[in-house]
């Protein structure tokens, strides 16, 4: 008995799972967005003024999402090695994508506040928002203005960032706890400094 395969139904639940995909990890669109951001670097010089001036702050900011970086794809290499040994080879073969993924989110997320920050300055005001309580706590103590906070590809930071991060608490507590402070602790210290 010869089977029939229903190809519009499978056609559309291919299509839906594209769609679930894109909403929940909008890559492409996550690209395109840091694709124009890099544009308006290159076009606006306001922009790239703003940040020549700030480099000795940039600078331990790209380096310290570097190393949380190496540190997410080393965890995942290391956490699944401890699994089992046969896991240590797919474990490698993430690594990079962790590694890669994590940086992407990272620059993304830091160099968009970065560009909020440089059109509240330029512009002569501060951008509306609503921090949270803890971040309104801080800017009161320490007299910052964090400014607006930029759209967060919540999905790829998931998957890049804080998943890969959860395997670092699981693999090295106080090493992952040491970079999660001073990544949370970036954006106040920038702020605190720019000026």
């Amino acid at each position: 008995m010869a089977t029939t395969t229903n190809k519009p139904a499978a056609a559309q639940a291919k299509a839906a799972a594209s769609a679930v995909v894109a909403r929940y990890l909008p890559l492409e669109k996550t690209l395109k967005d840091a694709l124009a951001l890099a544009a308006r670097f290159r076009d606006a010089e306001g922009f790239r003024e703003y940040l020549r001036l700030r480099m000795p702050l940039v600078i331990p900011a790209g380096a310290l999402f570097a190393l949380i970086s190496i540190a997410c794809a080393a965890a995942a290499v290391i956490f699944l090695a401890d699994r089992h040994p046969m896991l240590a080879l797919p474990g490698l073969v993430l690594a990079p994508f962790v590694l890669l993924g994590s940086l992407f989110v990272q620059f993304y997320v830091f160099f968009a506040w970065l560009e909020n920050r440089a059109l509240a300055r330029a512009l002569g005001h501060r951008m509306a928002r609503t921090p949270s309580p803890l971040a309104a706590w801080m800017m009161r103590k320490l007299r910052i203005d964090l400014g607006q906070a930029p759209r967060v590809p919540w999905g790829l930071a998931a998957l890049f960032l804080l998943l890969p991060l959860a395997l670092l608490v699981k693999v090295a507590l106080k090493a992952a706890l040491v970079l999660i402070v001073l990544a949370v602790l970036t954006p106040f210290v920038f702020a605190r400094f720019d000026k």
